[in-house]
């Protein structure tokens, strides 16, 4: 009895411990990005400008394009979930070699160490969008634009590949804000107003897009190519 007595407390706190360090770091990291968000939403708003595949001259079937632009966007998702099975898979063969007990140690450490990464990457993310660096106004020239629904992560209006003046082999992507996509017809030019992130990236802060009516107006007929 007297035994039990004594190892019970320790017992008690080593699963205590234990606990605090699998959810306290993750706990953090979403405290840490809730505030970083409610920061942003007082910085102005901006969307990446993005590269893209090439996609030709807008002669690719309506099908064809959308697919390519689908498969280009789901990429970052499929190499997620790619890396989480091959560390899944790695972590079972760990568990069968060395026995849970050996593993574990090494397990807590990566865990830690990957949300110490998630936190450290959620604040360059803040700073690389809080301290925007002005770049000259470009000349771009659309390819092709699709209508992108509001959502409660952020705005709606027209994602839009276009090229910009001198660069037509690299195309580029972008949702532009609150932007009317009938209107963007291939070849329609446009003047945008660029940022280069404090860290990495090029960001549109503005464009003359012509706007999307409101419900109370009437539609805007497309403007012939």
């Amino acid at each position: 009895m007297t035994q039990t007595t004594d190892t019970t407390p320790a017992a008690e706190r080593a699963r205590t411990r234990m606990a605090q360090l699998v959810f306290g770091p993750p706990v953090a990291v979403l405290l840490l990005r809730f505030l970083l968000n409610t920061l942003a939403e007082s910085l102005p708003s901006v969307q990446p400008l993005s590269a893209v595949q090439v996609l030709g001259d807008g002669s690719l079937a309506l099908d064809d394009a959308t697919g390519s632009l689908v498969w280009q966007a789901t990429m970052p998702l499929l190499l997620a979930l790619a890396i989480a099975a091959a560390l899944l898979l790695a972590l079972w063969l760990a568990v069968r070699v060395w026995g849970w007990r050996r593993v574990a140690p090494r397990l807590l450490a990566l865990w830690l160490a990957a949300c110490v990464l998630a936190a450290a990457g959620l604040a360059l993310r803040y700073a690389n969008h809080a301290a925007l660096q002005p770049l000259p106004e470009a000349d771009a020239t659309v390819v092709e634009a699709r209508p992108y629904p509001s959502t409660e992560r952020g705005p709606g209006g027209a994602m839009t590949v276009l090229t910009l003046t001198g660069d037509a082999d690299a195309p580029r992507r972008v949702l532009l804000e609150g932007a009317d996509p009938r209107v963007l017809s291939p070849g329609h030019p446009l003047r945008l107003q660029l940022a280069r992130g404090r860290f990495w990236g090029e960001y549109v802060t503005g464009s003359d897009a012509p706007a999307a009516p409101r419900v109370d107006e009437p539609p805007v007929a497309p403007v012939a190519p």
